[in-house]
């Protein structure tokens, strides 16, 4: 019976603390991303290469050194907005992050893709059919095969007709 309590107390402790780390630590990972972006220089709304992943540029834990990525850091707060990428030769997607990390959107960019932009807007506004519902910051991120410095060159040079802007 003296038992109960603590049992009890630890109990609780455990689901209130695992509970709260569900809930913040998403949150807080994807808030350290956007001020790490924007401490880099990286503007909001505008997809931008990074360089080639070798083992001297890697920032994470092994990104592939056969993708081109490019990432746009965007902002539903102030309106909609339009997400799009050129589709590509070879394998290629464009997925979309919410601000607790969870992807929520991914669209084909290889070959056969026939894919012509997402509009993101927050779940308040008159939302469009076919519209992602997306409350607040989020990234948007193309990954593309580009295994040679040639082809990394030509994914590097379609990030210029990709477009992460605000709807007007």
């Amino acid at each position: 019976m003296r038992l109960i309590i603590p049992l009890i107390i630890f109990v609780l402790s455990g689901v209130i603390g695992h509970l709260f780390v569900l809930t913040s630590l998403p949150s807080f990972i994807m808030g350290k991303a956007h001020q790490t972006f924007e401490a880099e220089g990286i503007p909001e709304n505008v997809f931008v290469a990074t360089p080639r992943q070798t083992p001297q540029t890697q920032r994470i834990v092994r990104p592939s050194p056969d993708l081109a990525y490019a990432i746009c850091r965007f902002d539903t707060t102030s309106g909609p907005v339009f997400i799009n990428a050129p589709t590509w030769d070879g394998y290629g997607s464009l997925s979309i992050f919410n601000s607790k990390t969870d992807n929520v959107f991914v669209a084909d960019l290889g070959p056969e893709s026939d894919f012509q932009g997402i509009e993101v807007r927050r779940p308040a506004e008159n939302n469009r059919e076919g519209a992602l519902k997306l409350d607040g910051r989020g990234i948007a991120l193309i990954r593309r095969l580009a295994p040679t410095q040639e082809t990394y060159d030509v994914a590097a040079g379609l990030v210029s007709g990709a477009t992460c802007a605000p709807v007007n």
